[in-house]
Order: C-alpha cells, then sequence, then structure tokens
C-alpha cells in the first residue's frame, strides 16, 4: 500500500493537469484593464448575478409593436423601408444633396487630411459635392431597392478620399456613418457622377455606398423575400466575425464575412444527398446569401455556416443572460468609428447588440434617447445618487456622456462595471492619452482625457428593451427626492459639487459659511458690502466674500464676539431667518406664514426666527417631520439645496 505523501506526488501532476483544462482560455497572454479578472469576459459571470437571467424580457410580437413605435417616435431617425415612397423628384434631390454636401465640406475643411497625409484643399471638396449630383435624375424616379452582399459601410461624400484628423492615423476616418451587414436592405436613389456610388437609406442612416456592395433585385417583392421573414426562417449571426465555408467551385459565396447582427434566409427543403457547394452539409447550417451579378442584380445561392458559429436560428430570446453573450462576444475587436474596420463604434455597437435580437434601435445615441422606454436624464446628477441609480439598473442598460456610450454589466466589490468599444481613454499607468481603439471591460473610474472619471460624466441612462407598452412594467430605478434640488443646485452653481466627479456631499451638515455662499451664488455675486473683520474667516476662506456680502446685506450677522463661526453647523431656524433677509433684500414680495401652534414643538422656536419660520412653512419652503418642525435641527446640503429650489420658483412667481 502507498503513504498518503506518495499518492499525493503521483496524483499531483493529473490534478494540475485538470486544472489548467478548467482554466480559462482567456487567462494566459490577455491583458486586462485595472480591476479586471479573465472571469469577467465570461458572460456567465454577469448573468448569474441576475435575479432571473433567462427570463424573456420582451416576446417577438412585443418587440415588433416596440420597432413600429420606435419608427413613429420623431428623432429616432429609425426608418419603416417597406412604406417608404416608391418614387421621388431626382432633381429636387440633387439640390438637397448639394446643400447637404456643401455643409459637410465646410465643416470638415481646414483639418482634414486625404490619403497623402496634406490637408484637403477646398477644390478636392468641391470635387466631392459636384460628384453627388446625378446627371440622370429625373422628376419621377422610381426608388430602387438594394441588398448589401458584403459588410459595407455608408459615407459621407462618394469619394474614396478619407477625412482624417492625424494624417499619421488612417484608422479614424470620418468619411464612415455606419455599418451595413450582409443582407440588410437599402432603399437606393440618385447615383453618384461618376457612377461608382449610390445615394442609399438603411433603417436609421443615409449615405453613400459603393455600387459593388449592393444588389439590385427586380422589384419590391424580390427584395422583400430577402429579408423581410419571420424570425423562425432566420439565422442570426451574434458572434464576432463568422465566415461561410470555403469553396472553389462557388467563389461567390466562399469566405463571405458575416458581422454581428447579420440576418440570413434559412434554406429550407433540401433533397435527400443534396450537394451544397460541392459537399455535404452535415453540421452545417445552409442560408441563402445575396450575390450580385456581373450586371448588379440580385440573386441569391446557398452558403454553408459551420454548426460551430456563433449563430443562431431565429432572433435570440431577450433575456439578460442573451443580453451577456451577445455585449461580450466581441471582446478584443477592433474600434471602427462610424463602422469602418469591419468594426463599430461606441453606439453602434450598442444598436448592433440589441439587432440580435430583433429590436432596432437608432443609429447613435442621440437618435436612441427619444424612444419610449425606461430611461433617466442624469445631467448634473451628483454621483452619490448616480451610484444609487447604477445600483438598481439592470444588464445591458445603455450608459452615455457626451462622446461615449457602453453597455453596463454590474456591479462587483463596490466597483461598477461596462463594456463598449472606446477610442482613447487617459492611462491608468501613466495619466496619459492612450489610445485603446477596441472593445473592452472596465470600471467607471476610467479617466477621460480631461481627467473627469466616467462616472463623473454620466448624463444619460436608458433600457432599449423596457419599452412603455401596455401590461408591461419594470424594476427600474427611480430619482431621489431630493434629484430636483441637487441638480438644480449643481446646474447653477448656487450649491455646488465638492470635487469635479459631482460629489455633491448628500448626508453632509451644511455651515454658516456654505449658508452664506449659496445665498451669495444666488443673488450673482454682488460686491461686499462691508468689510469681512471677523477673526475666524481669514483672507484665504473660500466664503470670505460671501460672508462679506451677506453681512453688509444684512442678510447674516456674527456670532456677537467678533467671529462669524462659518464651520458651525446651519440650524433650519437660522436658515429660514437667513433666507426671508435675503428674500427683502432681493426685493421679492415675500408673502404670508402661518401660524406654528399645530406643531408639537412650536415652543421650541426662538423669538428671532419666528416670523421666518412661520414665512417658511407658509411658503412651503420648509415642512415639519412628524408633526415636528425641529427649529433647532441641522440642514443637509441636499435638504438645503431643496429648500432654495423651492425659494427660487416662489421668487419667479
Amino acid at each position: 500500500m502507498l503513504h498518503r505523501p506518495v499518492i499525493l506526488r503521483r496524483l499531483l501532476p493529473a490534478l494540475l493537469c485538470v486544472l489548467m483544462l478548467c482554466q480559462p482560455a482567456l487567462a494566459a497572454g490577455v491583458s486586462y484593464m485595472p480591476g479586471v479578472t479573465a472571469e469577467m469576459s465570461d458572460p456567465a459571470f454577469w448573468s448569474s448575478r441576475q435575479e432571473d437571467p433567462r427570463e424573456v424580457i420582451l416576446t417577438q410580437e412585443e418587440i415588433q409593436a416596440v420597432n413600429a413605435g420606435i419608427i413613429e417616435k420623431s428623432g429616432t431617425m429609425v426608418m419603416d423601408l417597406k412604406s417608404a415612397p416608391e418614387t421621388f423628384n431626382g432633381p429636387a434631390q440633387n439640390e438637397a444633396i448639394r446643400t447637404s454636401a456643401t455643409a459637410d465640406a465646410q465643416y470638415y475643411s481646414g483639418w482634414t487630411y486625404g490619403a497623402d497625409g496634406k490637408k484637403i484643399e477646398w477644390s478636392g471638396f468641391q470635387a466631392m459635392i459636384d460628384n453627388c449630383i446625378d446627371p440622370r435624375a429625373t422628376a419621377d424616379m422610381p426608388v430602387r431597392y438594394g441588398v448589401a452582399v458584403k459588410r459595407t459601410v455608408l459615407q459621407v461624400f462618394p469619394s474614396d478620399c478619407p477625412l482624417m484628423d492625424d494624417p499619421a492615423d488612417p484608422d479614424f476616418d470620418y468619411q464612415s456613418l455606419s455599418a451595413v451587414c450582409v443582407n440588410d436592405p437599402v432603399l437606393i436613389y440618385l447615383t453618384s457622377a461618376d457612377g461608382k456610388y449610390y445615394m442609399a437609406r438603411s433603417r436609421d442612416c443615409s449615405g453613400w455606398l459603393p455600387v459593388e456592395d449592393v444588389a439590385l433585385c427586380a422589384d419590391k417583392a424580390e427584395w422583400l423575400s430577402a429579408w423581410d421573414l419571420p424570425s423562425e426562417k432566420l439565422l442570426v449571426v451574434y458572434g464576432n466575425k463568422t465566415y461561410t465555408d470555403t469553396s472553389n467551385t462557388h467563389p461567390e459565396t466562399a469566405r463571405r464575412m458575416l458581422t454581428q447582427g447579420t440576418a440570413l434566409e434559412l434554406v429550407e427543403g433540401l433533397e435527400p444527398d443534396q450537394l451544397v457547394n460541392n459537399r455535404s452539409p452535415y453540421h452545417n447550417y445552409v442560408v441563402w446569401l445575396p450575390v450580385r451579378r456581373d450586371d448588379g442584380s440580385y440573386e441569391k445561392q446557398m452558403a454553408l455556416i459551420p454548426e460551430t458559429a456563433k449563430v443562431n436560428v431565429g432572433y435570440l430570446p431577450l433575456t439578460t443572460e442573451n443580453i451577456a453573450k451577445v455585449s461580450l462576444a466581441c471582446l478584443g475587436d477592433v474600434y471602427g468609428w462610424g463602422g469602418m474596420l469591419d468594426g463599430e463604434d461606441c453606439s453602434g455597437m450598442v444598436r448592433t447588440v440589441y439587432s440580435c435580437f430583433g429590436l432596432h434601435i437608432g443609429r447613435n445615441g442621440n437618435w436612441q434617447w427619444p424612444a419610449d422606454m425606461e430611461k433617466i436624464d442624469m445631467t448634473n446628477m451628483s454621483v452619490e445618487e448616480k451610484r444609487l441609480i447604477l445600483d438598481g439598473l439592470p444588464l445591458g442598460a445603455a450608459l452615455c456622456f457626451s462622446g461615449h456610450e457602453m453597455i453596463y454589466l454590474g456591479k462587483v466589490d463596490g466597483n461598477y462595471y461596462v463594456v463598449s468599444t472606446v477610442s482613447s481613454i487617459m492611462s491608468p499607468d501613466t495619466g496619459k492619452l492612450l489610445r485603446t481603439r477596441g472593445v473592452m471591460i472596465n470600471m467607471l473610474d476610467v479617466k477621460r482625457a480631461s481627467g473627469l472619471t466616467w462616472l463623473g460624466a454620466l448624463n444619460k441612462a436608458f433600457m432599449p428593451c423596457y419599452a412603455k407598452l401596455e401590461g408591461r412594467t419594470y424594476d427600474f430605478p427611480s430619482l431621489q427626492w431630493y434629484h430636483d434640488g441637487v441638480t438644480w443646485s449643481m446646474a447653477n452653481k448656487v450649491l455646488p459639487a465638492l470635487d469635479i466627479d459631482g460629489t455633491f456631499g448628500i448626508g453632509r451638515t451644511v455651515s454658516r459659511g456654505e449658508l452664506a455662499q449659496a445665498m451669495w451664488n444666488l443673488a450673482g455675486q454682488p460686491a461686499a458690502g462691508a468689510p469681512c473683520d471677523f477673526i475666524d474667516v481669514p483672507e484665504d476662506h473660500s466664503a470670505r466674500d460671501a460672508i462679506s456680502w451677506a453681512v453688509g446685506a444684512g442678510v447674516m450677522v456674527g456670532a456677537g464676539d467678533g467671529t462669524f463661526a462659518p464651520e458651525a453647523a446651519l440650524t433650519r431656524q437660522q436658515a429660514a431667518t437667513a433666507l426671508l433677509r435675503f428674500a427683502r433684500s432681493q426685493g421679492a414680495a415675500v408673502g404670508d406664514g402661518i401660524d406654528l401652534d399645530g406643531f408639537r414643538d412650536a415652543a421650541g422656536v426662538s423669538d428671532y426666527a419666528r416670523e421666518a419660520m412661520e414665512w417658511a412653512c407658509g411658503q412651503g419652503l420648509i415642512a415639519g417631520s412628524g408633526g415636528y418642525l425641529l427649529p433647532d435641527g441641522t440642514l443637509t446640503r441636499e435638504q438645503l439645496a431643496t429648500v432654495l429650489l423651492r425659494y427660487s420658483k416662489l421668487s419667479a412667481q
């Protein structure tokens, strides 16, 4: 019999081998942002934190209703291609495009570079504008119906000249507007003067497409048959990049790249032993792939996609488990401004993720926001309230700030995580601007080039699939009671945040100096009416000017011993007294007060403050709590912000 140490020595290599095989493949040799681990690249890491990750949020029927609502909503820029007019005025379209192209050229002129690395001269822009004009346009032109035969990009101008802001950075081209997947439908209007580009309209964007990237259908019926199909007849790509099979006998469909969000018609009714592209289709999906004939017309041919590809028969069920799976499917992929480099930019990624469920939201964050869905405007919101909002957000919510959009994953160990495709950040290692240009997971403590954290910069949160539908309710976070007061105070710099990231100091007691500062700000920071001789208000005190003004205007007084006590806690009756004096100093009609006898502690109101408390309660500026006034109770910063907002509305009336 072997001794236990011998057995362990013999078993140890095998155990280590098993453990190594169980480790995520991503763990070795892959770098991550600070706080991000290899396990976080696994969708199950995030979906397992959800209460019911497999619960269907919206059915396909509900999603179609949401899509219809998005189309009808002004500002989403999403269009029902099927109901578009079938003819248009060509010359009028020419002139409209000339006007918009000229405006675009004026915008890009002076700071963009061409392929030669030199700034583009106006003559170059003029050539692009001229190429927008279709010399074949007629007054009653038929709309042509096209299908994309390759993954392509809508452009600003019908030209292969790039619009770069850095001649050494060809991976960022302002020509690119929006990605178009294989088999995506487009409406074709004009053709460029040189015949190389079509002016096209996809579901959510307009622009110029290379002619060779589009096949023209014989009629609207053929066009609809390519893509307007029930979910169960489609094969939807939800992975990063999938390729059709290689074939020498059928080069038209071989190695076609299919990006996330592509939806292809499944082939039905194959005969026994029927070959597809010269082989049996075992362990493959068989799909119809659009092909462009030599004359530019449309046809479809069969192609094979391996069973191992990240695809799904029909749009994926809309669950948080699947949202996590789709959102993380492109980790490490390249950032593609406007869909260039076969990638996506930040808002394009959010749009594409939800398209895998059949939900068609706007192309840009500003176009996604108008939809009827659960959303929260976080502009001027305190960091404390933002954290409470994030604590209640579901996986898959979109978070935005000016210039960036991301998908919320969840909270781990007090830190908030998102996934997005990112162009640049401030390096967490060196503090310098870092060109990231890829899809990655990171915490919201990442800093922008300005030094502001992503958390501090957040200004919008919305859930694309939490749509306003009859009979549907969602557990979406609500605003805090102090929201209006704090956001107003921060926006108007009356009681400003304590730091650049927007920490307001929720729950922190207000000092006398802070009240003086707030009223001074509210008055427009007028010049001081008296010198500041208080021994506890040195020249470098942050509220010195405000205190000097408040005392000179008769709004506040000192403590009577040569001090002002700027750091002393402010009581409710002191605040009411100062505010009444402030109102009178501003020439406001103060209005009537109420009898305080209904409050149980009315006797505790000081004589100097009784009139002010009667007025403040009568005007709704201060409310009691459980029948008590609490005159000597302190005020927190959010309470004072709320009182000042109420006062501002009162004074406006």
